[in-house]
């Protein structure tokens, strides 16, 4: 699941994980993205965090409910995310989609990932 109001950086990362095998479903806002996960268990959300209609914070207490969700949390700056959400990965904006790629390949895998940005 990638969850992003910027339409290019949603389409990018859409298709990298696309081309990566994943498949993908998006969501451009925090009341979408609610609406998404009240039927849907992803194996994987990256989130941009800061959405015109709130945090997204709804959408990323819904995802550890989720036990065994992998998760990867797209941030504009720092924050108290980067400690409240751990072990959550955090990376900056903007991040290339192949990095996106690379870190669900990485945490799908078992390897321990490090913050990047």
């Amino acid at each position: 699941m990638v969850v992003d109001d910027e339409a290019l950086i949603a389409l990018d990362v859409e298709c990298a994980l696309a081309d990566a095998g994943f498949t993908v479903a998006v969501a451009t806002s925090c009341a979408e993205a609610n609406r998404f996960l009240k039927d849907h268990t992803p194996a994987a959300a990256v989130l941009d965090v800061r959405l015109p209609d709130g945090e997204c914070h709804e959408a990323a207490i819904t995802l550890a409910d989720h036990g065994g969700t992998l998760r990867v949390i797209y941030r504009l700056g720092r924050g108290r995310y980067a400690r409240s959400l751990c072990p959550w990965v955090t990376v900056l904006k903007p991040t290339e989609p192949a990095e996106v790629v690379r870190l669900l390949k990485a945490m799908a895998t078992g390897r321990q990932q490090k913050m990047t940005g």
